[in-house]
């Protein structure tokens, strides 16, 4: 099996399922997520694809984890201070979109009230609120989306090694990513799209996963704050 054809089908085992089923399930469910299942699916799914993506990369891309995750030279308080510079990064784009973009394109969907119980039941439940911003976070959600994100980035980069491709393969990747969430309407689309194409260029020019998941489950953890604070007895 030459090269491309075992990046294409690591492609396909490890990122387009998932990211289909969740596409599909958005387009023809109706039924909420439960709290329950807020934080089992994300370690079960996020955890299992994780070890997934490990296993593929090592027995079929045949790469070791540095080379295809941290080849970069860096170090972990370096990769914390560029997290919480990406994480800023983050927050700025949330709030020029929510002035340009949301305003633009309002959202016409209904207000998904699956995280609003999940937050509720968050700031009622210490032991949640700890499983929700511990394993849950960081390894269901923060590690597995960053791991899925720069794993079709190298795959897509090892078929082709011209640099068009590469940037190329950036907007790609970030619009498979967008479209994934389209629960969150077409500015919310582009709004995710949009911040996946600034990591990924960042990983792109200096190879380095850690700061991508800090800036991630950061990003994520404080807006998930704020609201919890506001539903807490």
């Amino acid at each position: 099996m030459n090269k491309t054809t075992r990046n294409i089908l690591a492609i396909s085992i490890a990122i387009l399922p998932v990211n289909i089923i969740m596409i599909w399930y958005r387009l023809t469910q109706t039924e909420n997520f439960t709290t329950t299942d807020m934080i089992v699916y994300p370690l079960l799914i996020g955890g299992g694809i994780s070890v997934l993506i490990w296993f593929l990369n090592k027995y079929l891309i045949k790469a070791t984890f540095k080379e295809t995750f941290n080849s970069g030279k860096g170090t972990w308080y370096w990769d914390i201070a560029i997290g919480l510079g990406l994480t800023a990064i983050y927050f700025t784009m949330f709030f020029l979109e929510r002035a340009t973009l949301y305003q633009w394109i309002p959202n016409r969907n209904p207000p998904n009230t699956e995280l609003i119980d999940t937050m509720v039941d968050l700031a009622n439940n210490p032991l949640l609120l700890i499983i929700w911003f511990g394993p849950v976070l960081w390894i269901g959600i923060a590690l597995f989306e960053e791991l899925s994100r720069v794993f079709l980035l190298k795959c897509l980069w090892n078929i082709n090694k011209n640099k068009n491709w590469h940037i190329a393969a950036i907007f790609l990747a970030s619009t498979l990513i967008g479209v994934a969430h389209l629960y969150q309407g077409t500015a919310g689309i582009i709004s995710i799209g949009l911040k996946s194409v600034v990591v990924s260029y960042y990983f792109y020019k200096y190879r380095r996963l850690g700061p991508l998941i800090i800036s991630y489950a950061l990003y994520d953890g404080i807006q998930f704050a704020f609201f919890i604070m506001q539903f807490q007895n």
